[in-house]
């Protein structure tokens, strides 16, 4: 019949990594290496960025030139009103992606989201041309 084990000692505490951030390795190279080609799946009908679509994104604009890391090719500041919980999300996902080894903040993480689903949109007048078609 088994028997309990008891545990006398405590835990040796937590265990941290303290070596350097290695970036993740990218699809187009592992497609490469495994003689694959490379699929892309667009998200449907403007759905939401993933979590690692936009984890991606961070990492190839992410830049630091010595200073504070910048967002590659942003180069307007500009306030934009946002409900307090949508920011905090945006902090979570900041916090998140910092977890994942990609030093990113909220802004630049609202930025990367904002740009890509204002892709996604349909050019202002391939919109207006079918609202003059129904009339």
């Amino acid at each position: 019949m088994a028997t309990k084990l008891k545990i006398e000692s405590r835990s040796g505490g937590v265990i941290r990594h303290s070596g350097s951030v290695t970036r993740s390795v990218g699809p187009e190279a592992i497609a490469k290496a495994l003689g694959a080609e490379v699929v892309s799946r667009g998200n449907a009908h403007g759905a939401p960025i993933a979590l690692h679509a936009l984890r991606q994104e961070l990492e190839s604009r992410v830049r630091s030139t010595g200073g504070r890391p910048a967002l590659e090719g942003a180069t307007k500041i500009q306030k934009i009103p946002l409900k307090p919980e949508d920011w905090s999300r945006l902090e979570e996902l900041a916090g998140e992606l910092s977890r994942q080894g990609v030093s990113a903040t909220a802004g630049q993480v609202a930025s990367v989201m904002l740009h890509s689903q204002l892709k996604r949109v349909a050019p202002l007048r391939a919109r207006q041309a079918r609202v003059s078609r129904r009339a």
